[in-house]
């Protein structure tokens, strides 16, 4: 009988190749596993007896070789557990088929667990005024094949504070960091548009438009229209 550390190895490991691939074959033309052997070819059209536990086996030797999905509120506990999760959103930013979760508490802390599962605290305060909107974080294509992360929070008398980040070495490295005191949000062209009010020298004001876009070339927002 083997020890448990010998799960962790492919079943083909645990016993011998030969073996292995009789037993693939019993399983597949419903050969009973009881009449495997070392040698010799194996008898056909037979009733199946341990299929079901050399399937289960084979599945569990796979699935040992595949590392369990990060839990974000678990390792967030773990390290913070004063904290409390307000927002929390998942995406692959990098096309390494791993998930990056974004995490927003209460207290206005945002953090990124990389697909590493490593927490990075990325930025603190991120908290609206009691009678504004929500805090929010957004995943958009920043390209067709960059995707970015926008935090954004409002606060009196109508402002929005929005801070855009792109996954670089697995943390968030901010790009973009912008107010609004009419508007900011992304359009259905993943552009980062800020409405501002234009003041007079006189007085009074005029709203006016700034449009921000990903350059992949620059790596940067390059901003366009009305700029503040």
């Amino acid at each position: 009988m083997k020890d448990k550390k010998t799960l962790a190895a492919p079943l083909s490991a645990i016993i011998s190749p030969a073996i292995f691939m009789n037993l693939s074959d019993a399983i597949w033309y419903n050969i009973p596993t009881t009449a495997v052997k070392e040698k010799g070819p194996l008898p056909i059209f037979k009733k199946l007896t341990l299929s079901i536990f050399a399937l289960s086996l084979i599945f569990l030797s796979a699935n040992l070789s595949y590392a369990e999905p990060h839990n974000p509120m678990k390792i967030l506990n773990q390290k913070y557990p004063n904290e409390r999760v307000k927002i929390i959103k998942s995406a692959d930013l990098n096309n390494d088929n791993k998930k990056e979760y974004f995490i927003l508490t209460e207290a206005g802390n945002f953090y990124l667990l990389n697909s590493k599962g490593i927490l990075v605290l990325i930025n603190t305060g991120i908290l609206s005024d009691d009678d504004a909107d929500d805090p929010s974080i957004q995943i958009f294509s920043a390209t067709k094949k960059e995707m970015h992360v926008a935090v954004s929070f409002n606060y009196f008398p109508s402002n929005t504070r929005m801070y855009v980040y792109r996954l670089q070495n697995g943390t968030l490295i901010e790009k973009l960091n912008i107010m609004g005191d009419l508007q900011v949000f992304i359009d259905s062209k993943s552009r980062v548009v800020e409405y501002w009010k234009k003041y007079f020298p006189e007085g009074g004001w005029e709203a006016a438009k700034a449009v921000y876009t990903w350059d992949p070339n620059k790596l940067k927002y390059k901003g366009s229209g009305q700029l503040p």
